[in-house]
Parts: C-alpha cells; sequence; structure tokens
C-alpha cells in the first residue's frame, strides 16, 4: 500500500456548515419521527448535503409516510443515506416481517443505505439501564457514523476526501454501506475483535471497496503506521482500496483514529415475497407526485397567462380613455 502524510491539527469543534475545496456542504440528520420539527432544514437541503434520515423499522403505518418523505427530501438531489434499525426480537415476527420489506423499499429509495440491529444492540445493554437511557445509547450507536463521516470529511488527509468523492462511492454500490471509527492508543488484539460489535453488520471484512483514514499522534513511529495498514490491508482484502488519507492529530501519546467507509456489503435478512407490492407503490408514489408537481407547474402557467390578459385589458382600456379626451 502506498503510504500518504498530512500535518492537519485536528479540530474537536463541530461545524455546522464547512468548506471544502470551494464549496459549502452540510451533514444533515433527519429523524423521521421528528420530520415535522425539520421542515427548514428540509427545505434548505441543497445537492451538495449528505442527509442522514433515520428509520426505525416495524410499523405499517409508517411506510406510505415513508415513501412520501423520501420523495420530498429526493427533489432536493441531497445525498441521502439512510440509517436503518431492525426492531427487537421481542417485539415478534410480525414486526420484523414489515421491517425487512420496509428495509429494501429503503434501500431502493436511498442513494446507499446502513443498517443496525437492535438485539445486537440489547446485548450492549447492562442489566437494569433505565428504558429512556438504553434508548439515547442506541442512538448513539446510530449517530456514530455521522460523526464518521464528518470526521472523513473534516480531515481528509493529503488526499482531498470530498462530498463528490462520497457521492460517487455511494452511489457506485446499492448493496450496505459499513462507516466506523475506531479510537485506541494500542492495537495487540485482532482488529476484526477490536472492530466488530453484536449490533453491526457481520459481513463487515466483505465489502467491495473502501475508503481509510488514519489519524497519528505524535509518538506514533513509522513502524507502527506500516503495521496497521498491513493488518487493515489484511483484514479488508477482499475490497479495493479507492482512498487512503493519513493525518496528524496534535496530541501527545501513540493514538490512532481510523476511519472505515466500505461498500458492497450483503443484506441482514432475504427479501419476502410481498416486496414487489411495496416496490408497485413506490412507482405509485412517484407518479402521484409527478402528477402533483406538473398539476401545480400548469396551474401557476395558467393564472400567469391570466393575469397576463386581465393587465393587457387594463392597459387598452386606459389608452382608449387617454384618446377620448384628447
Amino acid at each position: 500500500m502506498t503510504m500518504f502524510f498530512a500535518s492537519i491539527i485536528y479540530n474537536e469543534s463541530k461545524k455546522v456548515v464547512k468548506c471544502m475545496m470551494d464549496r459549502h456542504y452540510r451533514i444533515i440528520q433527519i429523524k423521521h419521527f421528528h420530520f415535522d420539527k425539520q421542515k427548514t432544514e428540509i427545505e434548505n437541503l441543497t445537492e451538495n448535503d449528505i442527509c442522514f434520515y433515520h428509520f426505525i423499522g416495524g410499523n405499517s403505518d409508517d411506510t406510505d409516510v415513508l415513501l412520501e418523505r423520501i420523495g420530498n427530501i429526493k427533489e432536493k438531489r441531497s445525498l441521502i443515506i439512510g440509517i436503518f434499525r431492525f426492531p427487537h426480537r421481542f417485539e415478534g415476527k410480525r414486526r420484523l416481517r414489515i421491517a425487512i420489506n420496509q428495509y429494501y423499499m429503503f434501500k431502493k429509495l436511498c442513494d446507499g443505505l446502513i443498517y443496525f440491529l437492535s438485539d445486537g444492540m440489547m446485548e450492549k445493554i447492562e442489566s437494569g439501564t433505565p428504558i429512556n437511557e438504553a434508548h439515547n445509547q442506541f442512538m448513539a450507536y446510530e449517530e456514530s457514523c455521522i460523526k464518521a463521516m464528518e470526521e472523513m470529511i473534516d480531515n481528509p488527509g493529503d488526499i482531498n476526501i470530498d462530498v463528490r468523492d462520497i457521492q460517487s462511492f455511494v452511489k457506485r454500490r446499492t448493496s450496505p454501506l459499513f462507516l466506523h471509527i475506531i479510537e485506541r492508543d494500542d492495537f495487540d488484539e485482532p482488529l476484526k475483535h477490536i472492530i466488530e460489535k453484536p449490533y453491526l453488520p457481520a459481513d463487515f471484512t466483505d465489502g467491495e471497496e473502501m475508503m481509510m483514514n488514519i489519524g497519528y499522534s505524535r509518538d506514533i513511529d513509522m513502524n507502527t503506521y506500516q503495521q496497521i495498514n498491513l493488518r487493515m490491508n489484511d483484514l479488508f482484502h477482499k475490497a479495493d482500496l479507492v482512498k487512503l488519507g493519513t493525518y496528524f492529530i496534535n496530541e501527545p501519546g501513540k493514538k490512532m483514529r481510523i476511519t472505515l467507509f466500505v461498500n458492497g456489503l450483503g443484506d441482514p435478512y432475504p427479501p419476502s415475497e410481498h416486496l414487489n407490492f411495496l416496490f408497485f407503490k413506490m412507482v405509485k408514489q412517484k407518479c402521484k407526485s409527478l402528477l402533483q408537481k406538473g398539476t401545480s407547474e400548469w396551474l401557476r402557467k395558467t393564472n400567469h397567462s391570466k393575469n397576463e390578459t386581465y393587465v393587457d385589458q387594463q392597459g387598452q382600456e386606459i389608452k382608449e380613455q387617454k384618446e377620448k379626451i384628447l
């Protein structure tokens, strides 16, 4: 692997609007259950923005609403990365079947998708944890991938990773994504054990392409850096490394922060026989949206034409009155 080096001081402050290669962009998180409260953010989305849409599967009443909302966001031409959470096993088989259908529909609607497993999240929660605290922890697991995206673009290393690179990487594959940060002082145990979590995709090493960004603190030596590169290459040997960046973290100690972005993963569940019906609903919703948009445009033009006609008539009457006076 070719190694690259850059000295970039790490900035911990979170930026709302950032500038990269003279292009402004934002990373926005839209939560399905807070959609109505985020209408202003949605309205201001642009084609340079990255929109993470968070959805928890299992409720059949959300299906049609999801279709409509994602359709509205797609009109803004922002990059849409879905964050999908499968329901817990104790919620029943019916909710899981609904969630599986919603997952495939969601994957087709979004430009890319990252999924999480609720049962795996439960394994990380200590017994006796209050429900509200557990919910906050689940959200923190999911939001970590958003922080990973900010990390990758904020600290691009010597190979500049911008929004166009991310858009291209996401859209090249229709399969699930893996976006994760590792931050440690030592890497003595196997890398797979360090990275894997029960709520993350089990096949994260089987992706097709990968972007990797490595941050290193002051006391990281060349041998350590070389070894971590070799081990990462060995672990993700099935994936083509399309972008590699390195950057300096101006802090004491031997700390490394590695951001991984992988595409081409497999789906966690096979599709059900009802999937074609859902895809039909998607096409129907799309046609309805286009029809409404076309009707609105026709009405706007018709009203504009009527106004022009009215103005012309008024102008002619005034002209005739002036001629009579003269």
